[in-house]
């Protein structure tokens, strides 16, 4: 009996322990969980550089001390940075050769899918490391972005030589891509700091150089091929942008803590009472629940689905449709490089044009403005292709591409003043992830669905697969441009509460149209004195017997003024009162 009552004993000793060992386990899985997630909320919620005074005591001179610092330096020297990161515009030059070397067939396509997956990896690295770049000085980001870029090359001329493509997919793709997503956003970053009253065109300025580096590459690319091996192509490539970008780098530095304006302070004139509202500085975490921001997230999508699409197409499609692949077989009457070349200078001078337009119109009547183009632009690009119009189809692509520059131009601008500033490079890296998406999915939808049209016993200059796919991407800028309307841009639209009864407001081009039911009140005379006082400038229709009215109008400024300062008015009043002590 004394055994058994030990050995009980010892098995319960046993049991004991081991769920002591086990709940202690999973606690520390737990606790190691909790750790992480607040970690990873922390890295995301501190997105402010904050340097030392040793450090802006340095950042005040450059060239190792002897030149003073200008804020008009940040501007050549990112232009000149985002140049040599633009070289991935004209990756389309390296299609065919690439595709030949490596056995693929003209009339295949995994050259232009290293172009999707760069593009997918520069997105997805800048929401990643937005944080960190924010974080930290913009010369130690730019360094690693653009040893990464050089790293990339390096890789592809190996992938080149061996005769891999998964390797060339690897190396300028995933490689390259991290490099341009650090070097892209910390020099947009570091541009747009210096000028907050013109953020759209410094905005423009900085990614100018990106959208134009194809304009010279197209032709850089072209006698590297004609004159030398693939392999020692990239590692030409590779070597001269790394020079010249590091010693632009050196040009690069924040503003002083006090240089910036952050936010936006909002005060009302006439006299009347104000109320002033705080800066707009929105952590990450409140940015990604805010449904504007996913909002201008597809808007952003949009804007740019159908020119990236055409951006490493291009050769090909003025080949086929017009050139020497197409059913005439004769040559094209511009060869495709210079049209190439031609669409990056439109694509360059958008981002710094519409960039500065955004500052006097105002963000989203330009972002407006550029998705309507876009519709209209693939409605009659179709068109030209049924017609043999080549002239026309360059011109529309043209325009089309003038949009899509303006919009990389413009978005760090919308951003920061819809966000905050000091959170720009996170809300940045995030929103390019949408570049990703679309060079990804969109990108390769395109290319694939052509590739197998074509080895099902279709011809490359048939016209029916495109149109198949200009129509969902006519789709998908009609709903960008729906979402756009609904983007609540400014701090008064944001906090500006709903009506009784409203179904809608939006803003269009500066001004609000709003959709209200108006329910009978117990004073039929209030209700007529109220609307009779503002018949001329709304509109109003009765449905049966029901009771209520549907009201719609498109306020005029001055109208929408004297409500936003009722409403100040009543905040400040509001305020006021909570700071009366209680009787």
């Amino acid at each position: 009996m004394r055994e058994s009552q030990q050995s009980r004993s010892m098995r319960e000793s046993a049991q004991e322990s081991a769920m002591f060992g086990r709940n202690s386990f999973q606690g520390c899985i737990f606790q190691t969980r909790r750790s992480l997630v607040d970690s990873v909320k922390a890295y995301f919620s501190h997105t402010e550089y904050r340097p030392s005074q040793q450090q802006i005591e340095k950042d005040r001179y450059i060239l190792f001390g002897r030149v003073l610092y200008k804020d008009w330096m940040v501007i050549p020297a990112g232009v000149a940075i985002q140049f040599c990161y633009g070289s991935l515009y004209a990756w389309s030059i390296f299609n065919a050769p690439i595709n030949k070397l490596l056995g693929n067939g003209v009339n295949k396509t995994g050259a232009e899918n290293t172009f999707y997956i760069t593009l997918g990896i520069l997105g997805f690295t800048g929401a990643l490391f937005g944080p960190w770049i924010e974080s930290h000085h913009p010369r130690k980001s730019g360094t690693i972005g653009i040893a990464l870029f050089f790293a990339g090359h390096l890789t592809a001329a190996l992938a080149l030589f061996v005769r891999m493509m998964s390797l060339l997919y690897f190396g300028y793709g995933v490689i390259g891509g991290i490099g341009l997503g650090v070097g892209y956003v910390s020099t947009v970053e570091a541009v747009s700091k210096w000028w907050p009253k013109a953020r759209g065109a410094a905005s423009g300025s900085a990614v100018m150089g990106f959208g134009g580096g194809a304009l010279a590459f197209s032709y850089i690319n072209k006698a590297l091929v004609d004159y030398t091996s693939l392999p020692k192509a990239f590692v030409i490539l590779g070597s001269a942008t790394f020079i010249v970008m590091l010693f632009c780098l050196q040009f690069i530095a924040p503003p002083p803590p006090d240089h910036n304006i952050n936010g936006i302070i909002m005060t009302e004139s006439s006299g009347r009472p104000h109320f002033d509202i705080p800066p707009v500085q929105m952590p990450l975490g409140e940015v990604l629940r805010s449904r504007d921001f996913w909002l201008l997230y597809i808007s952003f999508i949009a804007n740019i689905v159908f020119c990236l699409v055409i951006l490493s197409n291009l050769p090909n499609m003025i080949n086929r449709l017009f050139g020497k692949d197409s059913k005439e077989g004769k040559e094209s009457p511009l060869p495709a490089h210079i049209a190439v070349s031609i669409e990056s200078g439109f694509n360059m001078l958008g981002r710094v044009l519409i960039g500065s337009v955004s500052d006097k119109v105002g963000r989203k009547s330009t972002f407006l403005v550029l998705l309507l183009t876009q519709v209209a632009v693939l409605i009659c690009v179709p068109i030209t292709i049924h017609t043999g119009n080549f002239w026309g189809f360059l011109v529309l692509v043209w325009l089309a591409t003038l949009c899509y520059g303006g919009g990389f131009g413009m978005i760090p601008a919308f951003l920061s003043d819809m966000f905050g500033i000091s959170n720009m490079s996170s809300c940045h890296g995030v929103i390019l992830t949408g570049w990703s998406i679309t060079s990804i999915s969109g990108g390769l939808a395109f290319t694939n669905s052509i590739n197998a049209h074509i080895n099902h016993g279709g011809k490359p200059y048939d016209t029916d697969i495109y149109f198949v796919n200009f129509m969902w991407m006519l789709a998908l800028v009609v709903i960008g441009f729906v979402c756009c309307l609904f983007v609540r841009a400014s701090i008064r639209d944001r906090m500006f509460p709903a009506l009784p009864g409203q179904i809608m407001r939006m803003r269009i081009f500066g001004r609000v149209f709003r959709i209200q039911w108006i329910y009978k009140a117990a004073h039929n005379e209030d209700l007529d004195y109220m609307l009779s006082s503002v018949e001329n400038r709304r509109k109003h229709m009765r449905f049966g017997n029901e009771g209520r009215r549907l009201r719609w109008e498109y306020m005029k400024k001055e109208d929408e003024q004297i409500e936003w300062e009722e409403y100040l008015a009543l905040r400040a009043a509001q305020t006021q009162l909570m700071r009366e002590p209680a009787i």
